[in-house]
């Protein structure tokens, strides 16, 4: 029997990356998490950190996200920041919007690692899919518009403001959903 999901804590999370793929040697540039205790978010207890890639930050990717490689230049390696990052989470379960494209990037980095570790996601894309069956489109923008979550154009792409919506729209989610909220998804290593 599982608990009720009003009773659990969440880590919201998001990575902006070097690009798309962690398999053709993109890297995580930045990490922002925030929790929630049932439904209340906080806003205030957050990790955030921009990572150093060790590799040169695509344009395309500084157009997307707004980190350039002077932004990143001092920032800690990934190595030193996702110890604090598991620190954060704890036994809580993750949050992310397209957890699949997060995770991945994740798995990469315990794979190299030979980190063990099971992690439990949520993906709001599929509470969205489940909310709005007949819509087609499930990215962030289209999710916070469909719930009438404000966020500034310019701070989109950047992991802390990717938190702050995906978490509202976890929360919003989760409440219209009820007992018919998607199972969490498995990721081990």
């Amino acid at each position: 029997m599982q608990l009720s999901l009003a009773i659990d804590e969440f880590v919201v999370f998001d990575l902006e990356t070097t690009g798309l793929s962690p398999w053709a040697g993109d890297e995580i540039i930045e990490i922002g998490a925030m929790k929630i205790f049932g439904d209340q978010i906080d806003e205030v207890n957050t990790f955030h950190s921009l990572v150093n890639p060790r590799r040169i930050i695509p344009d395309e990717a500084t157009k997307v996200n707004g980190i350039s490689n002077e932004m990143v230049a001092n920032a800690p390696f990934f190595e030193d920041v996702f110890p604090k990052f598991l620190d954060f989470v704890g036994g809580a379960y993750l949050v992310a919007q397209n957890a699949k494209f997060d995770m991945s990037f994740l798995m990469k980095y315990m794979m190299e690692k030979q980190i063990r570790r099971e992690m439990e996601v949520y993906d709001t894309v599929i509470f969205s899919r489940r909310c709005f069956p007949e819509e087609t489109r499930h990215n962030l923008d289209v999710i916070c518009n469909r719930l009438n979550l404000a966020f500034n154009a310019n701070e989109r792409h950047r992991s802390m403001e990717d938190v702050r919506l995906t978490a509202h729209a976890f929360v919003r989610m989760r409440e219209m959903l009820g007992d018919s909220c998607p199972s969490r998804e498995r990721w081990e290593i």
